[in-house]
């Protein structure tokens, strides 16, 4: 699980030094974000409930 975890971190952090260039960017960074967050807290509320 560990490796899941610093895998998607370190997706988050790439896609955040991202440079922003347009307003299209902005929604992509905003969107990749938030969907790779909201990936982070589903496989850490999933194993805790498996535990």
């Amino acid at each position: 699980m560990y490796l899941l975890y610093g895998l998607l971190i370190f997706a988050m952090i790439f896609f955040l030094v991202l440079p922003i260039t347009d307003a299209r960017t902005v929604r992509m960074k905003l969107s990749i974000a938030s969907s790779l967050g909201l990936m982070l807290v589903a496989s850490l509320v999933v194993t805790r409930l498996i535990h």
